[in-house]
């Protein structure tokens, strides 16, 4: 996003001012001028990306718990009854939400271990349907 590269391990330190000064927003993503912005604010890595980048819904930095954490703490407010995952790395980041999250949430009895029914329809309680709607 910025074009510079980050330490894993440096989380929650704010970025080397060396690293700032060869950043550069990314012409393909909108998110990435308010980044550089709030990192050279002297912002941690952890707080950019959980904070000022995607402003609009949260983002987990961490490992697994504490994204499990959160998603059950949104879940039992009531402020979510479902939740879109994008993993950061796609390489990876699917791999370890099914690694390390899924089998938390299980644990707690908050995410189902198995599939009731064999199709998509099934899995939703759907009403079988063929050919054209009458309702159309």
């Amino acid at each position: 996003m910025l074009g510079i590269p980050l330490n894993a391990a440096q989380l929650d330190e704010p970025i080397l001012k060396i690293l700032l000064d060869n950043a550069r927003p990314s012409p393909y993503d909108p998110r990435s001028v308010n980044a550089l912005k709030i990192a050279k604010e002297g912002w941690s890595v952890r707080d950019i990306l959980a904070h000022g980048v995607i402003d609009y819904h949260p983002v987990i930095v961490g490992p697994g718990i504490e994204a499990a954490d959160h998603m059950q703490e949104w879940f039992e407010a009531g402020a979510a009854d479902g939740f879109w995952i994008s993993p950061d790395v796609n390489s990876d980041g699917i791999d370890a939400f099914v690694d390390q999250v899924v089998p938390i949430l299980q644990e707690r009895g908050l995410f189902h271990h198995d599939y009731q029914g064999k199709t998509l329809r099934e899995h939703l309680g759907a009403l079988d349907q063929y050919g054209i709607d009458p309702r159309i």
